[in-house]
């Protein structure tokens, strides 16, 4: 797929929360007591995903540059991508993360400023 539009862009990264939320709501053998807190295409190539790992866990974060994480696999479809984080990212716990001065969760949960941020450097 050509990537070059910013529509292609945003597209695919819609397709990739689109399908990481379904997984999130669907994968009966993982997401025990995980909770879906929300989501959105930050710009047309980054995703931010809020979410609990664990009953009355915090809210934990990831950010996803889709073009760096397309590189890492074969299969770079959104939903194999969407896949890959599901399992690589999401299925283990994912420890406490850490808070950031950033402004990726706002519009997403009640109190962004508290959200603790997982893998992102």
């Amino acid at each position: 797929m050509d990537y070059a539009t910013a529509d292609d862009r945003r597209a695919y990264t819609e397709t990739f929360i689109a399908q990481l939320r379904h997984l999130f709501q669907t994968d009966t053998d993982w997401n025990t007591g995980m909770e879906w807190v929300g989501a959105r295409a930050l710009t047309d190539d980054v995703a931010v995903v809020l979410y609990r790992d664990r009953p009355n866990g915090p809210v934990l974060g990831r950010r996803y540059d889709l073009p760096q994480e397309r590189a890492l696999f074969t299969d770079n479809s959104a939903k194999a991508l969407a896949a890959e984080a599901w399992t690589g990212d999401f299925v283990d716990p994912s420890g406490p993360g850490e808070p950031r001065a950033v402004d990726w969760a706002d519009g997403l949960c009640d109190t962004p400023g508290d959200v603790r941020w997982v893998g992102v450097a």
